[in-house]
């Protein structure tokens, strides 16, 4: 994508010097009436603007051009250098929507153009910069899920950690319970057979001893 991004520049760059060259606007329309000086100062405006980052201006400069000469040749120039500022990488308002939307019409438009070999350049690196864009912006979409159910596994699993701490836990506060309750069990059956043989003993005292007359 930084290789379309250079190209895209470096076919602004050419366009800018193509139009400060001896083909100049006024030879192109071959007049001089009142749109064709009042376009000369306007392109010069807009550069100027553009030079130096101020997009917004000269795509107002240009639309108020096209707005006052509707239908001049020179207002049709005014799409070609507004896709031009639009498609700038250097333009925080970019957008390759409005720049190729602008060079559909400027190519479509039957009249003479001047610069009709630039606007296709730039027409079909804004197409394939757009589809990248577009692929990007899915790649991001897919990473952004990726992310998402990788962290809902890692919740689920450490949920399913702490349950099973919890039951370790619930299990090892009742083991004390069992044992004790073993142990009581035992020390009753030893209490029972200990009972028992006293009785047992008790018994066999009272029994009167052979040949010996009782008291």
């Amino acid at each position: 994508m930084r290789e379309f991004a250079r190209g895209a520049r470096m076919l602004v760059s050419l366009s800018l010097l193509a139009s400060g060259g001896c083909a100049s606007l006024q030879a192109f329309t071959g007049s001089h009436d009142s749109s064709a000086e009042t376009w000369s100062r306007t392109l010069a405006t807009a550069k100027a603007d553009a030079n130096v980052s101020e997009f917004a201006a000269a795509d107002s400069v240009l639309a108020t051009f096209a707005a006052a000469y509707p239908g001049t040749p020179e207002a049709l120039e005014t799409a070609y250098w507004r896709a031009v500022f639009a498609m700038d990488p250097s333009n925080p308002d970019l957008s390759l929507t409005t720049a190729m939307a602008s060079l559909d019409g400027y190519l479509s438009d039957p009249r003479a153009r001047q610069h009709v070999v630039e606007a296709k350049s730039l027409r079909r690196v804004a197409g394939q910069l757009a589809g990248l864009t577009r692929v990007a912006v899915g790649a991001l979409a897919e990473a952004k899920d990726a992310t998402a159910t990788a962290s809902n596994a890692k919740a689920q699993a450490s949920n399913a950690k702490s349950d099973a701490a919890n039951a370790r836990a619930e299990a090892a506060k009742s083991a004390p319970d069992s044992d004790s309750d073993a142990e009581i069990k035992r020390l009753k059956s030893e209490l029972a057979k200990a009972n028992a043989e006293l009785e047992r003993i008790r018994r066999r005292l009272a029994q009167p001893t052979p040949g010996k007359p009782p008291l």
